[in-house]
């Protein structure tokens, strides 16, 4: 049996290894499907998209693939949903494999169907919420009598992978692991567990990580540290940016494209923009994913529920024969080799152009250059 994992791996640590070994109890293979170069929450990884998928390799996953940026940097049901049809149009997957707060998959599947059928009072409900100026999640869940599934962060992505299985007539059924140790983007850590979140900001203050992670930085070195904030160059292009061309931003709505562009005249860095941008009514997280949006053209126009190929990041052996099942009966183009492809695809240039300015990001000024897309070939794990 075959499982897929949908991730970040922003960093890999004790909790993702445990989360592997727990589905290679009950499956025998794991695809990944990872974001590449920027993340759900509106951020640049930490480290570039190859050493993570090495170290996911390294530590039980059998072939890692690139989550399109057009589903990464994204809500929640988009996210959900891209990770889906990725592992769908693979077709060589049996079941989906998530963490969640709750661990019961029957409460997590329930709420699932019940938005899947929200009656329109509800739905009208939501929306008052938010026109009040309250954020989507916290609408939502307020919405439908404020839903405990609802308030907890993992348990909203694992039932938007069960609406997005229940949407696309799936074959995968989805199984839930308990999340053990830290809370998601929590700041308490135990022995051995910590968040993505506290990780982050322990490499950021030069802290430590040891304890929560499975392996040496050191053997990392170099690919650790990329920074949004060396994209303060937003400022210059939102400050040329006009407001039509802003309003075709993906997630751009309700005239927060005049928001952006008063915050870039009056700010000059990634993070001030943000702030200065940010209300009641729009989360941090979303703000982040459509400045980044602007940085790397990603037009709402280029969004398509269905990926338009795939893009293999590593692989081992057991990777190998998946891929040679999977090409018996994919519907889009696998990429293995980058600078072979040549198809004329809006969504993979978006790629292109999130990974040459992610590049950017980078502490190390010789691995700023563009083109690392068609420079670097798929990890391969003996």
């Amino acid at each position: 049996m075959t499982a897929g994992i949908i991730a970040e791996y922003n960093i890999f640590h004790n909790g993702h290894k445990y989360m592997i070994d727990e589905v290679k109890r009950r499956c025998d293979h794991v695809v990944v499907v990872m974001s590449g170069s920027f993340v759900q929450r509106g951020d640049a990884a930490v480290t570039d998209k190859w050493t993570r998928a090495r170290t996911a390799l390294t530590y039980g996953a059998d072939l890692v693939l690139e989550l399109p940026v057009c589903y990464a940097l994204n809500a929640a049901r988009s996210f959900a949903e891209g990770g889906v049809n990725t592992l769908n149009a693979l077709s060589v997957t049996d079941t989906l494999a998530f963490g969640s707060e709750s661990g019961d998959i029957d409460a997590l599947y329930k709420t699932a169907l019940g938005l899947e059928n929200e009656e329109p009072s509800v739905s009208e409900t939501v929306r008052s919420y938010m026109s009040d100026g309250m954020s989507y999640p916290s609408a939502l869940a307020k919405a439908h009598g404020d839903n405990a599934i609802l308030s907890r962060p993992n348990n909203i992505l694992a039932v938007e992978y069960i609406r997005a299985l229940i949407r696309s007539g799936s074959k995968m059924s989805p199984f839930t692991i308990r999340r053990t140790g830290a809370e998601h983007d929590g700041s308490a850590a135990s022995e051995k567990y910590a968040s993505g979140a506290r990780i982050r900001e322990m490499i950021s203050r030069g802290e430590d990580i040891s304890r929560f992670i499975p392996y040496r930085t050191d053997e990392i070195d170099g690919a650790l540290g990329y920074d949004i904030s060396r994209l303060d160059c937003a400022a210059a292009l939102l400050r040329t940016a006009s407001p039509d061309a802003l309003r075709e931003i993906n997630e751009v709505s309700e005239g927060l494209e005049n928001r952006i562009i008063r915050a870039a005249a009056e700010y000059g860095s990634f993070a001030e923009i943000c702030e200065g941008v940010k209300s009641k009514r729009y989360t941090m997280s979303r703000i982040r994913r459509v400045i980044i949006g602007a940085l790397i053209g990603f037009t709402k126009d280029i969004y398509s529920p269905q990926p338009e190929y795939i893009r293999v990041l590593g692989m081992n052996k057991n990777g190998m024969d998946i891929l040679r099942e999977a090409k018996k009966k994919c519907p889009v183009p696998i990429i293995v080799k980058t600078a072979d492809h040549r198809e004329n695809s809006r969504m993979f240039r978006l790629d292109v152009r999130a990974t040459d300015v992610f590049a950017i990001t980078s502490p190390d000024p010789r691995k700023r250059i563009g083109g690392a897309d068609f420079t670097t070939p798929p990890i391969i794990i003996n």
